[in-house]
């Protein structure tokens, strides 16, 4: 069995630490935690498209074709997932989606760039990538974490400058806009069978996104993480790790 976690945007390999710490030590269970923001292969200069592309080589690469393979995905980290379940669905047994945004819900499953939901998002990544090029770090650190959608939180990771490109960080935010992801609810909906979806009781946003998701998306399992808010991966790891140990001995 092998698991693959992808972290979310200013996410480090070892953010995963804690939750690795809480899973069962089997000599059949193999962990990847690839690093998407310095892998050239999976950077941001690659499309959703590209990417997954890239993603499903890497992890054929491994040896992992036709084996149980759990992709686990945080904030960007879902998004990226859920591409790379839309790429090769067959490829993986579960996909666990924590704090993961399914993208804008336009009609008929289509992508509408010219949406204003979209272009109000779209200014505001810009305004972002632009920030994270050019304003001193730890005043770009501070706003950022300064946002609605971080409230609530028990614990902000240290992000030092030095372990990051700008200009990844920067394509990052624009390449990869949820401005720019298409609805996925239909990819969902096919491979509901394969899904946890998990968000924080604290996160607001995420909470009411995921119930109206729920309604959309017949049959899928949402699961709250109680004393989380959308950083569920640094509030409550142990609890985090705990739930992907559970569904790793049922399988094991």
């Amino acid at each position: 069995m092998n698991l693959f976690f992808l972290h979310g945007f200013l996410g480090r390999p070892s953010d995963w630490a804690v939750v690795k710490a809480h899973l069962p030590q089997h000599e059949g269970l193999r962990i990847f935690t690839p690093d998407y923001l310095k892998e050239l292969s999976l950077g941001p200069q690659h499309t959703f498209e590209k990417w997954a592309e890239n993603f499903t080589k890497l992890v054929e690469g491994h040896g992992c074709a036709g084996e149980r393979n759990i992709l686990v995905g945080y904030s960007l980290g879902g998004r990226l997932a859920l591409h790379a379940l839309e790429k090769k669905p067959a490829l993986w047994y579960k996909a666990i989606f924590v704090s993961t945004n399914p993208g804008f819900n336009d009609p008929h499953e289509s992508f509408d760039p010219t949406s204003e939901e979209r272009r109000q998002r779209w200014m505001n990544d810009s305004y972002w990538a632009e920030e994270f090029l050019k304003a001193p770090w730890d005043m770009v650190l501070r706003n950022w974490n300064a946002q609605p959608v971080f409230g609530g939180g028990e614990t902000e990771p240290t992000r030092i400058e030095k372990e990051y490109s700008r200009e990844t960080l920067s394509l990052a935010l624009t390449q990869w806009s949820l401005a720019q992801q298409r609805n996925m609810r239909s990819v969902i909906q096919k491979q509901v069978q394969k899904i946890i979806w998990m968000v924080g009781e604290r996160d607001e946003k995420f909470m009411e996104m995921s119930r109206r998701l729920t309604e959309e998306v017949q049959g899928l399992r949402l699961e709250t993480v109680p004393a989380s808010s959308h950083r569920v991966l640094f509030d409550s790891p142990k609890d985090l790790g705990e739930r992907i140990r559970q569904l790793i001995q049922q399988l094991l």
